[in-house]
């Protein structure tokens, strides 16, 4: 989650290697072949589990439920969202309501079927809508951020065995880039869904492989192959390859790379700079191959707390964004690997906007800007910076501390782990944060953490008036109804290019209103934008199939070459089925 995260020298980035055809496509790696196994290392531990209506999944917990579940629909290499559980997904004329016809055929883990009344009975765990209740009396799946994604839901009705229809409170054209939520909302069997205090570890899903309870925390996690999975390939092989994988959360750069090195590991998922230099002479070399993505990235950046002191006044916002040398600290933090973010939707994203005239480094502004808090307010500009708890982090917010001194400010840093800095911005407990969110999925998605329903600066609980801008054009009175909009901006430009984004299938009228968004971030300066994740797959070399097979059609499941080829945004991880060993 940490923008100050990594520390290094100026090495340049490397885009392509002898494995690869361009940024990220593999060459032609030949026919698959079938078994074996392979160890996956991943940034962290997913110490919550996989209940996923509950769960709070970063990217190591998404790539394990991608080998467990499957999902309504998917992304492909244009993020456009096609079937995959569903082999029908169908709006009506205004988007105020979308029908979901299930793929025949699909059994889960524990050989119940898919229908249509497990796919209504998931919608409405996620939605908070899940009727049946646990021996306390209480419901049973009590999901939080998915309340949030869901609530222009209105009812999840089962119109027959195998057909789902969802009703909307209003138009909603992209709901489903909803129905994947960034590889969160797998579809669940009946038998988890009613599993009480068990959900979050007794996993049952169709995906390409099992769980059969082989999780020893912050150790290993071991998934095998599930015979019985509903896709084969082009060649008529049943999907997945591997035999098993074993997932190891691996935490420390060190440990990660010399397992790398030293073949303990086949491959992992990672967006640590220092890991990605230290391994490129492998790769330069042929002993390792790495994929590389810049596409459709998410954005590591400064978490202003918009409604309280100081940065609930936009020169205190312009007076760090001016002071940050964000190309250098690049250079000492990043290895100058990562691409300076303009906005919180990177390259291949809708709404992407090369220059969206965001403040760039300059000392003397952010001096003046300094200058105009404390004239306005009274009071000196300071801060205190919520960064992680490891020595890397600590240098790094080290760093931004002697900007923002330069400029006349006075930071304070406060380390804490990642979970408290989590619940810390839940709550408000901050002033400012590193940060990392947003990846480059359909824009609408992000609706859940910026749009607030109240108008700008109105108390949701009162009639009060909007409150009005102050001499510097920013809002005086930031505060948002939606309490997973943790900076707590409300915006009226923002909130109103969502909805009318939301409301249009037009390609046209979508971008532009996505790219008002971002420029509008740029105006008001609500977050300090940082960089572009640049994700990255390093693997052994006879580690093949790797961004994983073709993508189901509405007529046929299988993995055939009529199917879209796969998103290769890396954000969420990879598709698992795909993987297998050249021996």
């Amino acid at each position: 989650m940490l923008i100050a995260s990594c520390g290094g020298s100026s090495a340049k980035p490397k885009t392509d290697n002898p494995t690869t055809v361009g940024p990220n496509v593999p060459a032609d790696e030949g026919k698959p072949e079938l078994g074996g196994k392979v160890t996956f290392a991943l940034p962290a531990e997913s110490t919550g589990g996989w209940c996923l209506p509950e769960a709070q999944l970063a990217v190591s917990g998404i790539q394990v439920a991608r080998s467990i579940y499957d999902y309504l629909a998917v992304p492909n290499d244009k993020n456009e969202y096609v079937p995959d559980l569903a082999d029908k997904i169908t709006p009506n004329a205004d988007f105020t309501s979308w029908t979901i016809h299930v793929r025949p055929g699909i059994k889960f883990h524990d050989g119940t079927p898919l229908n249509g009344q497990v796919v209504k009975d998931n919608l409405d765990a996620y939605g908070g809508e899940f009727a049946a209740k646990g021996p306390d009396g209480q419901p049973l799946r009590k999901p939080l951020l998915f309340t949030f994604v869901f609530d222009n839901v209105k009812k999840v009705s089962l119109v027959d065995p195998m057909t789902v229809r969802v009703d909307m409170i209003g138009p909603w054209s992209s709901f489903p880039a909803s129905l994947y939520s960034y590889g969160r909302l797998g579809i669940m069997a009946e038998k988890q869904l009613h599993d009480g205090d068990n959900c979050f570890e007794d996993m049952i899903g169709t995906g390409p492989f099992m769980f059969k309870g082989d999780w020893q925390r912050n150790d290993h996690l071991t998934v095998v192959k599930n015979p019985d999975y509903w896709r084969k390939d082009k060649y008529g092989n049943k999907l997945p390859y591997l035999d098993s994988i074993t997932f190891k959360p691996v935490t420390e750069t060190t440990t990660l790379v010399n397992g790398l090195n030293t073949q303990l590991y086949d491959l992992t998922l990672s967006d640590d700079t220092v890991a990605i230099d230290q391994l490129q002479p492998k790769v330069d070399s042929n002993s390792l191959s790495m994929i590389k993505s810049s596409n459709d990235p998410e954005v590591s950046y400064t978490l202003f707390n918009d409604s309280k002191p100081p940065f609930d006044n936009i020169n205190a916002r312009l007076a760090f964004a001016y002071a940050v040398d964000r190309e250098e600290y690049n250079r000492i933090a990043n290895k100058g690997l990562l691409a300076l973010a303009s906005g919180p939707f990177g390259p291949g994203t809708l709404g992407y906007v090369k220059d969206t005239n965001l403040p760039k480094y300059d000392p003397a502004k952010a001096k003046q800007y300094v200058q105009k808090y404390t004239q306005q307010s009274g009071q000196p500009l300071a801060f205190t910076y919520s960064a992680g708890s490891d020595p890397i982090s600590l240098t790094n917010a080290q760093l931004i501390g002697r900007y923002a001194e330069n400029a006349g400010m006075s930071m304070n840093i406060k380390q804490v782990d990642e979970a408290t800095l989590i619940n810390d911005a839940i709550v408000g407990n901050f002033q400012a944060s590193g940060w990392r969110n947003h990846p480059g999925f359909d824009p609408d998605t992000q609706w859940v953490w910026w749009h607030c329903a109240v108008p700008p600066g109105r108390d949701p609980n009162s009639k009060s008036p909007e409150i009005g801008t102050d001499d510097a054009g920013g809002v005086t009175g930031n505060n948002c109804d939606n309490p997973v909009n943790f900076s707590n901006f409300n915006d009226k430009v923002i909130n109103t290019a969502f909805e009318r984004a939301r409301a249009s299938a037009d390609p046209a009228v979508r971008k532009a209103a996505y790219e008002e968004i971002n420029k509008e971030f740029a105006k008001q300066v609500w977050d300090g934008w940082g960089y572009w994740t640049l994700w990255t797959i390093p693997s052994q070399t006879d580690v093949k199939g790797i961004l994983g097979p073709n993508l189901p059609t509405a007529t046929s499941p299988d993995a055939d070459t009529t199917g879209d080829s796969p998103f290769t945004g890396l954000s969420s991880g990879v598709d698992v089925s795909g993987l297998w060993l050249k021996k």
